[in-house]
């Protein structure tokens, strides 16, 4: 057996500890970022001779990939420690951990010094040390809901027409027919915006408790893809699967900037439902904004609240209302500047002072003229702009302007003025949000549709291009060419150098690619580090030409490349399947080398 510890982690920096830990342990680690990439290493390399595992991985999940691999005559001798979040997933699997193969299980909550023995002493053959439950503690769970009760999320009230459109949106972008914003209660799990429900459960705008996926993430703290929830054994017996209402499932927590799980924002298809690792950063990024957002109206709404009580009753100062304010916004991302009655900036945030240049200690010395003239010299008509930046009157709903700043780099910025009242008169949240030259709903679906780390089409976005394009050198009668280029050893470079080492090699690479693609083709980052160009117009010889020039050309970057080009009639599932087959090919020949070398 090969002595190789492979890491099926989606989440990059647990996976970089753990390729610390096993190198500790003299074993070369290899990782994969979902279930389906831990097949194909194991069927490139034979069974390894440790997995540590999640069991909720993208494309093909931890019980599904354990099921498989114990198939596997070479899988005889693989030490299994699965490492996870959810409980109730945990507690499955140690049911079923003799015919899983399983030999530890443990929280993700574990410390690090757990993990670091538990994996010792599996690798000696030597029964692990029993784990310290770490399940969420009953006063934990009683100070999550109060804070739900707190920021009065739950009302009768029809669905917010903007988290309505937010929801429909995603479910657009997924490609699928139910998506939903849900909070987890105490008995419960409500919708408070939904897309694509069957009408009992859109009228009813809930569920028990016990029914919810979403039970699973509050109760984890983390992202939750469970790929074929017919097959999956916790979930298969759920009422919603047995029904058809949910065949596969994927969501996020929505983690306030204070740190409680309110709920999710989640997808849900009637099919099995294959997301990569980077549909789940995008809605995990969603599922962020989404709560601070909550959040930041929940003050709002309950400062209004304070001051429409009965004037007899005490309330908090002026002051005291707008610290509480201030320390709210220090977590948010969007620059934003909190400004007291009377007109005068009270504190900024972060994003606020690198957006602008502004120190933070000197925006509360600033006058709003001051603040908005400074604004203005960072656009392109300094005097024309100064007069339209302001504050909303304070009747109105608020103020929205849109403006181009030209330092310290050209971008469009989206200015929104909120006021609402506190004890003392009215304030007012200005927000700051860059739009990169689109509107607030095109910006998500952007999200959603363009990898952040290397500006590249997703593959989602890619795969229906390339299948587009296809058709149209089919129809225009011309060949189309199909290139894939995987990065080797990113992980190792990560471990040794860091993310950005990692991170700023993709991009390199990358926008070399994009070049290559123009101006009739175009450049895919397709998982992880693989990236895929697609070549209308190029047969397979000149394809396979380029491959080679870009070998020569990025030879500073260790990388495996394969060429293919559409044969007649050939289905392009079939071309793309071509192409990760001789992809694979080249690695396991590179592996053959670097070995006997």
């Amino acid at each position: 057996m090969a002595r190789y510890a492979l890491i099926a982690e989606p989440d990059p920096h647990r996976a970089a500890g753990l390729l610390a830990l096993v190198a500790g342990e003299g074993l070369e680690g290899v990782l994969a970022r979902d279930g389906a990439e831990a097949q194909e290493v194991v069927r490139q390399r034979s069974a390894p001779a440790l997995l540590l595992t999640d069991l909720a991985l993208p494309r093909v999940d931890g019980f599904t990939l354990l099921t498989w691999l114990r198939e596997r005559q070479d899988a005889e001798g693989t030490q299994v420690v699965v490492v996870t979040a959810f409980d109730e997933l945990r507690v499955r699997a140690w049911q079923l951990k003799d015919a899983l193969g399983i030999h530890s299980l443990l929280s993700r909550r574990a410390p690090a010094e757990t993990v670091r023995d538990t994996v010792r002493r599996v690798l000696a053959g030597q029964r692990p040390l029993p784990s310290t439950p770490t399940e969420n503690t009953p006063d934990e769970e009683h100070q999550r809901l109060a804070r739900i009760e707190a920021m009065r999320l739950v009302d009768e009230g029809p669905p917010e027409a903007e988290l309505q459109e937010l929801v429909t949106e995603v479910a657009q972008a997924f490609a699928v027919p139910v998506a939903l914003l849900t909070l987890v209660l105490g008995d419960r799990q409500w919708f408070k915006a939904h897309v694509g429900l069957p009408h009992a459960l859109a009228r009813d705008r809930g569920t028990p408790r016990d029914w919810a996926f979403c039970h699973h993430v509050v109760m984890g703290r983390e992202s939750l893809v469970v790929p074929d929830a017919t097959r999956h054994p916790v979930f298969r017996d759920n009422p919603l699967v047995r029904d058809g209402i949910v065949g596969s499932y994927a969501g996020a927590p929505l983690v306030t900037p204070g740190g409680e799980v309110l709920g999710t924002l989640c997808v849900i298809d009637t099919r099995p439902l294959v997301l990569g690792t980077e549909d789940l950063a995008a809605l995990r990024e969603l599922a962020r904004r989404v709560a601070g957002d909550l959040e930041l109206r929940s003050r709002a709404r309950m400062e209004a609240r304070d001051l429409g009580r009965s004037r007899q009753e005490p309330s908090r100062s002026e002051v005291a209302a707008l610290a509480q304010i201030r320390d709210a916004i220090q977590a948010l991302d969007v620059a934003t500047l909190l400004v007291a009655p009377g007109r005068q900036p009270f504190a900024g945030n972060a994003a606020l002072s690198e957006m602008l240049g502004l120190p933070l200690e000197g925006i509360p010395k600033l006058t709003f003229d001051d603040f908005r003239q400074h604004v203005a010299k960072l656009t392109a008509d300094p005097s024309g702009r100064s007069l339209l930046l302001d504050l909303a009157s304070e009747s109105s709903r608020g103020l929205h302007l849109t403006l181009a700043l030209e330092h310290p780099r050209p971008r469009r910025i989206r200015w929104v003025a909120r006021p609402f009242p506190i004890p003392g008169g009215t304030a007012q949240l200005l927000t700051l949000s860059e739009l990169g030259g689109v509107s607030p709903k095109d910006e998500r679906e952007r999200m959603l549709r363009v990898d952040p780390l290397t500006g590249l089409a997703t593959r989602r976005v890619g795969e229906e291009r390339l299948l587009r394009e296809i058709g149209r050198c089919r129809r225009d009668g011309v060949p189309c060419g199909v290139l894939l280029v995987d990065l080797v050893g990113l992980g190792r470079l990560n471990l040794r150098h860091g993310f950005d080492a990692g991170d700023n090699a993709l991009r390199d690479v990358a926008r070399r690619l994009e070049d290559v693609g123009v101006p009739s083709g175009f450049a895919v980052r397709w998982e992880g580090g693989t990236l895929l160009v697609a070549l209308p117009g190029q047969d397979a010889r000149a394809t396979e030409a380029l491959r080679a020039q870009l070998h020569e050309e990025l030879e500073s970057f260790e990388f495996h490349g394969a060429a293919v080009a559409v044969e007649g009639e050939e289905d392009p599932r079939e071309t793309l399947a071509r192409a990760h087959a001789a992809l694979a090919r080249a690695k396991a020949d590179h592996r053959a080398r670097t070995r006997t070398g």
